[in-house]
Order: structure tokens, then sequence, then C-alpha cells
């Protein structure tokens, strides 16, 4: 998916509603022209678009190279909420070409699992 600049510049008001700061300098730092615009370092541009904005546009807006290099383990305990910092790992991994952490079926997801397809509601007797 390409993006037009036009495009670009809109996507930043989604990430900078709460500051005053330029979106074309924050383009500036996203693409590595400016070290920072305001409060923004290209880290914490990187992790605001992971909260805020669908996984097809950042990866039209950084590009893969750029999230596979940005994306480290200390950026990722900045991401909130704490389970999309899951969907990210599995993401990156992917990218990467990483191995991919097998599924958990341990004692916590067989309880939570069990109630819907396990319900003893349709055959008690009452």
């Amino acid at each position: 998916m390409q993006l037009c600049y036009d495009e670009k510049l809109s996507m930043m008001s989604a990430l900078n509603w709460d500051y005053l700061d330029e979106f074309e300098d924050m383009l500036a730092v996203i693409d590595g022209r400016l070290e920072s615009s305001g409060v923004f370092t290209q880290d914490k541009l990187f992790v605001r678009s992971l909260e805020r904005l669908p996984w097809h546009y950042v990866t039209a807006l950084w590009g893969i190279e750029a999230i596979t290099r940005l994306y480290t383990p200390e950026v990722a305990m900045r991401i909130w909420p704490k389970e999309r910092r899951r969907y990210f790992d599995y993401a990156v991994a992917v990218l990467r070409r990483e191995p991919i952490p097998p599924a958990r079926w341990g004692d916590e997801y067989y309880k939570s699992m069990w109630r819907p397809f396990l319900s003893n509601r349709w055959y008690s007797v009452e």
C-alpha cells in the first residue's frame, strides 16, 4: 500500500491531536530527515503509530525495514494496552522471519476456553 503525501499528513492528525507540533516536521522525523519535532522523537512517533493506527497504515507509513529495525524490547514495553504488544510481537517476528512462539494452552487459557464449548447448561436437570 502506497500513501501520498496528503494521506500521510492526515494520518499525523491521528497521532498528534494533543500537541502543537507541525505535521510536516513529524513526517520529516519519520523519514529520518529530522532528529525530533517538539516532544516527538522517532521512537515516540513509532510507539504512537503502533497504538493509534491500523497495522496496514503503520506498514505504509514506516515501511517494513524501519518496523523491523525500530521494534525493540524497549519499544515493545511502552506499547499500551498490554494485549496489543503481544500482537505486534507476533507480527514483527513474522516480518523478521523469526520462530513464532507456540500457542498457549496452559491451565489459565484452558479454563477460559472451557466454558463456551463445554457448557453444561443444556443438559442439566433442574
